[in-house]
Formats: C-alpha cells, sequence, structure tokens
C-alpha cells in the first residue's frame, strides 16, 4: 500500500481574511491604550474587507447572511456552530467599528456626548474583548477543519493572536511615523515589538514542534512542508527572515524612522506570509491504497 496525501487548497483569499480580520481584531485591543481617529479607520476597512473576503469564499454570497438572520428570527441558533459564531462575531465587528469610525469622522453621530463616548474605557473595553473574540475565531476555524491534523493544533489560535499584535504594532508605529498618530500615545510600540516578535518565533517553534512529534502524518508533512519543502521559501525568507528577524534586530539596533517604516512594512507582510504557509501546508490524512 502507498500513502497519498492531498492538500487541502485553502487559497490567498482565506489567507488575506485571516491576515485582515487579525489586524482589525488585535488593532482594536491595542486601541484601548491608543485611541487615535486614524488608526479606527484602518481598524474598520480591515474588518469590513475580512468580512467580505470570507463571504466571498462561499458559492453563494448572500446565502450565509440570510441563513444567519432566518435562524436569529426563528430563534433556532446552532451556538455549537463556529461558522455561526464567527460570522456573528464578525458582523458586530463591521457594524460597531463602523459606528466608531461615524462618531470620530462625526458622521451623524456629532456632539460632546458621542466623543466622550468613543473616548471613554468602557467602550473601548467592548471593542476590545470583541476583537480578540474575532481574532481567536479566526485561529478556531482552522482548528476545526476535519482531516487536517496539522492545523488541529490549539497553539494556532495563539499564535494568530500574537502574530495579529504584530501586524497591528506595525500599523501603529507607521501610522506614527507619517504623523497620523500621537508618538506620546504609543511610546510603548517600541517594547512592544519587540516582545511580541520575540513570541512569536517561540509560538512558531512550538507550533513546528508540536506538529512533528505528531502520530499523524498529515501533521508531521504539513510542518515539513514548511521546513525544507514546497513552502519552505515562503517560510524562511517571509515569515521567519524578513517577517520576524529582521523588524526584530532592526528595532532592537536602532530608532531610525526610515528603519522604523521598513521594518513595519515588513512585520506587516509577515504576518499575512505566516497564515499563507500555514493554510499552504495543510494536508488531509493520508488514504490508503
Amino acid at each position: 500500500m502507498t500513502t497519498q496525501l492531498e492538500a487541502a487548497h485553502w487559497g490567498w483569499t482565506i489567507a488575506l481574511f485571516l491576515w485582515a480580520v487579525g489586524l482589525s481584531g488585535m488593532g482594536f485591543f491595542l486601541n484601548y491604550w491608543v485611541r487615535q481617529k486614524k488608526f479606527v479607520y484602518l481598524l474598520t476597512a480591515a474588518a469590513i474587507i475580512g468580512t467580505l473576503l470570507v463571504v466571498s469564499h462561499l458559492a453563494r454570497m448572500l446565502n450565509l447572511p440570510f441563513a444567519v438572520l432566518s435562524s436569529v428570527f426563528d430563534m433556532a441558533l446552532n451556538l455549537s456552530s463556529w461558522m455561526f459564531i464567527g460570522i456573528c462575531l464578525l458582523s458586530l465587528l463591521c457594524v460597531g467599528s463602523l459606528f466608531y469610525s461615524m462618531i470620530c469622522a462625526g458622521i451623524l453621530f456629532k456632539g460632546e456626548k458621542w466623543q466622550q463616548m468613543a473616548d471613554s474605557n468602557w467602550f473601548n473595553g467592548i471593542f476590545s474583548v470583541l476583537g480578540a473574540a474575532c481574532t481567536v475565531y479566526s485561529g478556531f476555524l482552522l482548528t476545526q477543519a476535519v482531516g487536517i491534523p496539522f492545523w488541529n493544533s490549539a497553539i494556532i489560535p495563539i499564535l494568530w493572536i500574537i502574530s495579529g499584535m504584530a501586524c497591528s504594532v506595525g500599523a501603529i508605529e507607521l501610522l506614527m511615523v507619517f504623523g497620523q498618530i500621537d508618538a506620546n500615545r504609543v511610546k510603548w510600540s517600541r517594547t512592544t515589538s519587540i516582545w511580541v516578535e520575540i513570541a512569536e518565533l517561540l509560538t512558531i517553534f512550538a507550533f513546528l514542534h508540536v506538529s512533528l512529534s505528531s502520530n499523524m502524518e498529515a501533521a508531521r508533512v504539513g510542518a515539513e512542508s514548511l521546513l525544507y519543502g514546497p513552502n519552505a521559501l515562503m517560510f524562511w525568507l517571509g515569515v521567519i527572515l524578513f517577517g520576524s528577524l529582521v523588524p526584530l534586530v532592526a528595532t532592537i539596533l536602532t530608532r531610525s524612522h526610515k528603519v522604523l517604516v521598513c521594518t513595519a512594512v515588513l512585520g506587516i507582510i509577515g504576518a499575512l506570509l505566516l497564515r499563507a504557509s500555514v493554510l499552504f501546508a495543510g494536508y488531509y490524512d493520508p488514504i490508503l491504497m
């Protein structure tokens, strides 16, 4: 008998969705300390784009929204379905972030009371929790994939949180350099970036170690495809070297704004390539023939 492994074939659309939701979700988590208009606008756009990407992946785009609305109206809520929970979370994030952006821009919701609400701890606390929940959901979405043991790891939601935070810090630093965020509000970004990059590298190592030690062949093959297989170039150059190590070393060694722009962009791209490489390394359980 020979072993045949079939790739999962989840493409760039889902990778971009996971990346956009990670940026928006962990961005709103960090926004509890930032609270700057331009950052909120960016996170709102990311939330909407990410949701549209995952919905566009469906054969019939309107089926899922109508199914969710029908479930709500009929009170037939399938709370055990990660897809249902995820669409509800993403919908709340989209509507809520759009509401937040309209307050910041003074559209419809004008006046001092709205501005005070948008700057309040409880308001930003809600978005912080919602953003983290959406990021965690995007990780659990992979862990629930049937028959793909490389993705069935509890480390993925943790990795998505850390990577999303690295991506969000990169966005904060970009906006800060270009004068769109008050630098005094984000003095912590440099130190945070260093520790987050270190945590990301350690989490990636743990994820691959667990997969290589698995008794499931497809999990081992997935990890091997990242280390020295078809996805190794993207993983080693895009994720590890330019996505993590270069930003980490550069942030430690210099405070140059030009270097900061480069490292921020590399970190943001690295977060996307991490999701893409993990997706492309997914293989179904082997079929014995």
